[in-house]
């Protein structure tokens, strides 16, 4: 009986000691800031990966820096501000387009930023639409320099020290000093259940904690180390979070691969992307032109069979078509769509 309790005395010491460890170093982390040692760990994997390709613009914006807090810290400072400024980029975003049941759709995504359905005949040159974009640098500049916003990356061996799980959400709001009853917290816990979700039939899921697992999740789909990541981007003027008319420029859309991987933003203390492939997927890249002139390349995804979507899901009710009947189109705004080369 002694022997049994010395072990358990001694498991919860070590248990008691690897708690407080990880604290403090989550806590240096995200009052200090994280070190260039950080970036440089994961560039590092991503130049082995991809030595001939270089680094999107939209992935290095989430490496950390040692200029910076931690982008969810600051992400909590600026929440109020950016709720109430329209121009802002909110803290809380929207992903899951493919959502298991067509009420995520409306708790994730508020009504004036919901993501545009159309049909892939919308995509001809001249067609207009009425488009909400959310292009927005992700960078403020202060009295202290250039600080980042939204939550950055950590290199794949910090995120594997903590569970990611339900399970552990106590555990990660006290890591991130979240406080349990914020719509913070709500969030948080709601990512992590949407990841814990079974795939949809056909759909391969997998939400990466970090860069390293994001490459090598879209190179075991794509089959291939050529490949390269493609965001939705402003071509000549800065794009403000506002709904406008656009139309489709010269050429239309085209298709830039019969396979991609798509990878979504979603809510937590640090970068992480919900990333999916699903059969009979296509990105076309679409220029869209504004009355004023500005020019958006975007990036559009066109589900060739919805045959296996919820019924109730909010495409068919927005363009008043069945599952199963005609390819269902949407654009990507904030998420990486990655393409063979």
């Amino acid at each position: 009986m002694d022997n049994i309790i010395s072990f358990f005395s001694l498991s919860t010491l070590f248990l008691y000691i690897w708690w407080m460890t990880t604290i403090s170093f989550f806590q240096s982390y995200q009052l200090v800031g994280a070190t260039n040692d950080g970036a440089s760990t994961i560039s590092s994997y991503w130049n082995e990966v991809f030595p001939r390709t270089p680094m999107p613009n939209a992935i290095q914006a989430l490496l950390p820096s040692s200029l910076e807090i931690s982008g969810f810290s600051r992400g909590l400072h600026h929440y109020d501000q950016e709720r109430t400024n329209p121009g802002g980029r909110a803290w809380a975003k929207g992903w899951g387009v493919l959502g298991n049941d067509h009420d995520q759709f409306k708790r994730n995504w508020s009504p004036n930023l919901a993501p545009l359905y159309f049909l892939r005949d919308d995509l001809q040159p001249g067609r207009k639409m009425n488009v909400t974009m959310m292009i927005s640098s992700p960078v403020v500049h202060g009295s202290n320099g250039a600080i980042n916003i939204e939550p950055t990356f950590l290199p794949r061996q910090q995120t594997q020290a903590i569970p990611f799980l339900t399970s552990n959400l106590t555990t990660i709001l006290k890591m991130f000093s979240i406080e349990p009853h914020s719509e913070h917290a709500s969030l948080t816990k709601q990512t992590l259940e949407d990841c814990e979700r079974p795939a949809l039939k056909g759909e391969v899921k997998y939400c990466a904690t970090s860069l390293e697992s994001m490459i090598d999740f879209v190179v075991a789909e794509l089959g291939s180390r050529e490949i390269h990541a493609v965001v939705t981007s402003v071509v000549n003027k800065e794009e403000k979070v506002k709904a406008r008319t656009y139309r489709v420029g010269d050429g239309g859309g085209k298709v830039m691969s019969p396979k991609v991987v798509t990878c979504h933003d979603v809510t937590f203390p640090y970068a992480v992307f919900y990333c999916h492939n699903f059969p009979g997927t296509r990105p076309y890249m679409v220029p869209l032109i504004a009355d004023d002139g500005s020019l958006v390349n975007a990036i559009a995804l066109c589900h060739f069979d919805t045959s296996k979507w919820n019924p109730g899901h909010a495409s068919f009710r927005f363009l008043g078509v069945k599952p199963g009947t005609v390819p269902i189109c949407h654009f990507i705004v904030k998420d990486l769509a990655w393409v063979p080369n």
